[in-house]
């Protein structure tokens, strides 16, 4: 299964474990520019890994949403809800602060910039075929990962 994560939902901390992978989008920027394709290909990559049976966990871009979506592949999305933007941003400063990296910089000024958009866009996605929505900074991902996959037939939502 193919999971499209807003940034901080832990797609990175679940990886590694028991067949989920975290594919960073981030990696298609080279030298300050990315193909125009690149969602193209970046689909390509995680349609591939899910059919080999692994978790796939990708970035929450529009644009690759709506390829997977051409493409009739089925995804799931996580996002956190309207109401946890202060929280969410702090959430993502302290791991700014802890890491120093410019993707999680990227993240951070995007989550400032755009969070009630953007979580309303994924929250409304109507091409998902299953959504979580996480009302609580509490949860263990890797764990509801496991219960949505034995949900994933119902097609519901599932709040955490």
């Amino acid at each position: 299964m193919i999971y499209v994560g807003y940034q901080g939902v832990g797609k990175s901390s679940i990886a590694g474990k028991n067949g989920c992978i975290d594919l960073e989008s981030g990696n298609f920027w080279i030298d300050g520019e990315r193909p125009n394709n690149w969602y193209k290909i970046y689909a390509n990559i995680a349609e591939h890994l899910s059919r080999q049976g692994y978790n796939v966990f990708i970035s929450s871009h529009k644009i690759v949403r709506r390829e997977l979506a051409n493409r009739g592949i089925e995804y799931c999305t996580i996002a956190p809800a309207p109401e946890l933007k202060d929280k969410w941003i702090d959430r993502l400063q302290k791991r700014y602060d802890q890491t120093g990296l410019e993707k999680d910089y990227k993240a951070l000024m995007n989550a400032k910039d755009c969070y009630g958009e953007n979580v309303l866009d994924l929250i409304n996605d109507d091409k998902s075929v299953m959504s979580v929505l996480i009302l609580s900074a509490d949860y263990d991902l890797y764990e509801e990962i496991n219960e949505l996959s034995k949900q994933y037939n119902n097609k519901s939502i599932r709040i955490l």
